[in-house]
């Protein structure tokens, strides 16, 4: 079973990314959360930041981490997230963005 994790980051997108997705404009810097697919609950940070790239932020700066409790996504607060935790466990990652 996977696990889906949280990793939050601030960065610069840089207009390379490799995925389809509605991106930010190049230059510009926003937090971040990528939603990860991974085996454990054990952070992979070198997993995340190959994944921040491909979504076009090639130099994220991590400032937390953590598995996504699913029950947490039948509440209020959490449930909005719960189309990046399907995507992330349908295609292996999901990236939020704040302007």
């Amino acid at each position: 079973m996977s696990v889906v994790a949280i990793y939050g980051f601030r960065g610069v997108f840089a207009g390379r990314d490799e995925y389809d997705y509605k991106h930010p404009e190049v230059g510009a810097e926003h937090r971040c959360m990528l939603f990860l697919a991974q085996a454990d609950e054990f952070p992979v940070e070198d997993v995340a930041r190959g994944e921040c790239t491909k979504y076009g932020f090639p130099e994220p700066e991590f400032s937390g981490y953590g598995p996504l409790k699913v029950e947490a996504l039948n509440t209020d607060q959490y449930r909005g997230f719960a189309g990046f935790y399907e995507e992330a466990l349908k295609d292996g990652s999901a990236l939020v963005y704040y302007p």
